[in-house]
């Protein structure tokens, strides 16, 4: 049940998201095109966006779960299983 039927906010893109999944501070989507996008929880603005690759070929994900703060288990179209950290060096974060 939803506590409030008021919409706290919105995020728009012209593609199918494939996967989402949040931690306490982010929302986490992925799209058919391959883009990951992490979104503040609390006002959905964009805190980074890029796409996914392996070994600079260009993968979809079809699954995502965060496993624990900063982490995230991504399933891909070809199979594979990536896990991810979503801090880059110097504790930004950004996957």
């Amino acid at each position: 049940m939803v506590a409030d039927s008021n919409l706290t906010w919105t995020f728009r893109k012209d593609r199918k998201a494939t996967a989402l999944d949040n931690d306490m501070e982010t929302v986490y989507v992925t799209y058919d095109d391959g883009e990951i996008v992490g979104l503040d929880l609390l006002d959905g603005s964009v805190r980074w966006r890029r796409h996914l690759t392996v070994a600079e070929v260009p993968v979809v994900a079809t699954a995502m779960t965060s496993t624990e703060p900063g982490r995230l288990l991504i399933g891909t179209t070809d199979g594979r299983i990536l896990d991810c950290s979503t801090v880059r060096a110097g504790g930004k974060s950004g996957l």
